[in-house]
C-alpha cells in the first residue's frame, strides 16, 4: 500500500513540474510577441514552423538517451553491489548524466556564428 502511495506522489509531481514546464515555456513566447509587437516586427514572419518542433525534439531524445545512460549506469552499479546503501549516489549520477544530455543537446542545437 505504501508504494501505491509513493507512486502516486511522483506522478503526481511529474505532472505538476511538466504542467510548469509548459506554463513558463507558454509565458514566454507570449512576452516575446509582445516585444515584437511593440518593437513593430511581425511577430508571425519569424515563425519556427517544424524546425523549432524537431528542435525540441531532438533535445528530448538526447536528454532521454542521457538519462538512460544513467539508468544502465545505476543497473550496472546495483548488479556489481557497489553501491551500498547510499540513496544520493543513484540520483547524482541520474543528474550528472541529464545534465550532460542538456548540455550536448544546447550546442548540437545552437545557430553557428
Amino acid at each position: 500500500m505504501e508504494n501505491i502511495q509513493i507512486f502516486g506522489l511522483l506522478a503526481l509531481a511529474c505532472c505538476f513540474f511538466i504542467f510548469m514546464a509548459w506554463y513558463f515555456s507558454h509565458k514566454a513566447r507570449h512576452r516575446e510577441r509582445l516585444l515584437m509587437i511593440g518593437k513593430g516586427m511581425d511577430p508571425d514572419a519569424n515563425a519556427r514552423g517544424g524546425t523549432g518542433t524537431q528542435k525540441a525534439l531532438l533535445k528530448l531524445g538526447i536528454v532521454v538517451i542521457g538519462l538512460s545512460i544513467g539508468i544502465a549506469i545505476i543497473g550496472i552499479l546495483v548488479q556489481l553491489n557497489a553501491l551500498g546503501r547510499s540513496g544520493a549516489i543513484p540520483t547524482s549520477i541520474l543528474g550528472l548524466c541529464g545534465g550532460a544530455g542538456l548540455i550536448v543537446a544546447n550546442r548540437l542545437t545552437q545557430k553557428k556564428n
